[in-house]
C-alpha cells in the first residue's frame, strides 16, 4: 500500500504542477494584454492632448471668436476643457450627449455670457448664439433661475409630439407651470 501510495501521490503532484503552470501562464498573458492596452490608450490619450494644443493655438492666431471641436465622448471633451482653461480660453460642452455633445472653445474676450450659458444649457445651437448676437439679442430671457424639473420640462417641450397625446393632456401639463 505504501509503495502504490507514494507512486499515486507523485504523478497527482505532477498534475498540479502542469495545472499552476498553465494558470501562471494565462495570468502573465491576460496582465500583458492589460498593460498593452493601457498603453495605446495612454497613447491615444497623449496624441488627443497634442492635437488640442496645436488646434487651440491655431485657433488664438486665428482671432475668431470660436472654435468648435467634434461631436465627441467625455474624456475627449474635459482634455479640450483642461487645454482650454490652461490658456485662459473660456469652454463649455453644447449638443445632446451620445448624439452631437461637444465642445466650444471661446476667445478671452468672446466667451457666453451667463444668460448664452443658459441658453447653450436648454440646447440652444452654436449658430442661433451667433445669430442671435448678430441681432444684439441679449438673452435677456434667460435672467432666470431654473430650476431641475423646469428644464426638464423645456427639453421635453421641445421633443417632438407624440401621436396620440391628446392635446388638453399638454394644456394641463402647461397651465399647471403658470404662476399667476
Amino acid at each position: 500500500g505504501g509503495l502504490l501510495g507514494s507512486i499515486l501521490g507523485s504523478i497527482e503532484k505532477e498534475g498540479a504542477n502542469v495545472d499552476q503552470a498553465k494558470v501562471a501562464e494565462a495570468r502573465k498573458r491576460r496582465k500583458e494584454a492589460d498593460d498593452s492596452r493601457k498603453a495605446e490608450e495612454k497613447a491615444a490619450r497623449d496624441n488627443y492632448c497634442r492635437f488640442v494644443q496645436v488646434t487651440l493655438d491655431g485657433f488664438v492666431a486665428s482671432g475668431a471668436d470660436l472654435h468648435e471641436f467634434q461631436p465627441s465622448d467625455n474624456l475627449h471633451r474635459l482634455i479640450v476643457q483642461d487645454e482650454a482653461q490652461s490658456r485662459g480660453l473660456p469652454c463649455m460642452s453644447v449638443g445632446v450627449e451620445t448624439v452631437d455633445r461637444h465642445a466650444v472653445v471661446f476667445r478671452a474676450d468672446a466667451g457666453p455670457s451667463e444668460w448664452e450659458q443658459r441658453f447653450l444649457q436648454m440646447e440652444g445651437t452654436i449658430a442661433e448664439l451667433r445669430r442671435r448676437r448678430a441681432e444684439g439679442d441679449t438673452f435677456a430671457e434667460y435672467n432666470t433661475q431654473f430650476s431641475l424639473s423646469d428644464a426638464k420640462f423645456v427639453a421635453k417641450a421641445r421633443q417632438p409630439k407624440a401621436q396620440d397625446a391628446a392635446p388638453h393632456e399638454e394644456d394641463e401639463e402647461i397651465s399647471s407651470r403658470v404662476v399667476n
